[in-house]
């Protein structure tokens, strides 16, 4: 079984009609990436599962404006356009809502309507809220999801003290969350956003260490993808190999972030590179790393999930 553990489905993202500047290789600019070639692409790389992540513009707002000094015209997606995919390729696609600002006054009732429709849980920018995770109003959403079974994706992007904490200080937050909720089944993306042969991924690596609760999803790694078109990719490999060193192979997971890494990689690149020339893991452990992992994540909430509300009304 082999499982990406994070991905999405883009109509546009920085359209090129007002974003000339944008090149032609960043194809979502002028290419809709959308469930139908999302499957194809799985089918063609032997992928059997992904966790498909719904987000619109307001959802990476900070990202947006803060980063790109874009608009929210500059990202055409979303819930309603991913749920599309779902229900029509429901053997192939988990969906993971991404949490709306949880201080808005009908978080609560956007929550319950994720959930009632079949989420399997939430991912979560902190830093685009911008918020501590340890604020009361995320708190409370940790609570729910350990009430109703969901998982929690974080994704711990584009910082900016002070105004948000710093890396640092947001994994001393995690250390906090998965301590005071060791229920709570917690993915953290890109591995924390830091690069893991970097001195500043002690912090992520000796928090996962510590606790049962929490796994590594691994597409762009601490947002650095320096090995550009080069297969099979020998960085992404060095630091697949350290992360494996340091936390072991149970707590990784395979991902790819698709499609927005597709201008340096086919999909199937992307799980051939572990397939065929990650020598360093055992075909035991590429077994775990590639699905196994991300299986035990959700397995108990699948049953569930094929009858959820979004089905139903497919």
């Amino acid at each position: 079984m082999v499982i990406d553990t994070e991905s999405h489905v883009i109509y546009r993202l920085f359209p090129q009609n007002t974003n000339p500047g944008r090149p032609m290789t960043f194809r979502a600019s002028w290419h809709e990436f959308n469930g139908d070639l999302f499957a194809a692409e799985m089918d063609r790389a032997g992928v059997d599962h992904a966790f498909l992540i719904s987000y619109d513009a307001e959802d990476i707002l900070w990202y947006l404006t803060t980063i790109q000094h874009a608009t929210m015209e500059d990202c055409i997606a979303g819930r309603k356009y991913t749920l599309q995919a779902v229900k029509k390729h429901p053997s192939k696609f988990f969906w993971f809502a991404t949490l709306k600002d949880p201080r808005r006054p009908d978080s609560d009732a956007l929550v319950k309507a994720d959930i009632d429709d079949g989420a399997l849980g939430f991912k979560i920018f902190p830093a685009y809220f911008p918020l501590a995770l340890t604020d009361a109003a995320l708190m409370r959403v940790f609570r729910t999801c350990i009430e109703t079974n969901r998982r929690i994706i974080l994704s711990f992007e584009d910082p900016a003290p002070p105004t948000t904490p710093s890396f640092s200080q947001y994994f001393e937050q995690l250390n906090r969350v998965l301590t005071e909720f060791p229920g709570l089944k917690v993915q953290v993306n890109h591995a924390g956003c830091v690069d893991p042969l970097s001195e500043a991924a002690a912090g992520i690596l000796d928090v996962v260490k510590r606790h049962d609760n929490v796994i590594l999803s691994t597409a762009y790694l601490g947002m650095v993808w320096d090995d550009r078109w080069e297969y099979p990719y020998e960085r992404y490999l060095a630091r697949l190999k350290r992360l494996r060193d340091e936390v072991g192979i149970e707590k990784l997971a395979w991902a790819t972030d698709w499609p927005w890494l597709e201008e340096f990689f086919s999909y199937p690149q992307s799980v051939d590179c572990i397939r065929n020339h990650a020598s360093f893991f055992s075909s035991e452990e590429k077994d775990q790393f590639l699905g196994l992992n991300a299986w035990r994540f959700v397995e108990d909430l699948v049953p569930q999930y094929r009858q959820a509300r979004i089905f139903q009304n497919a």
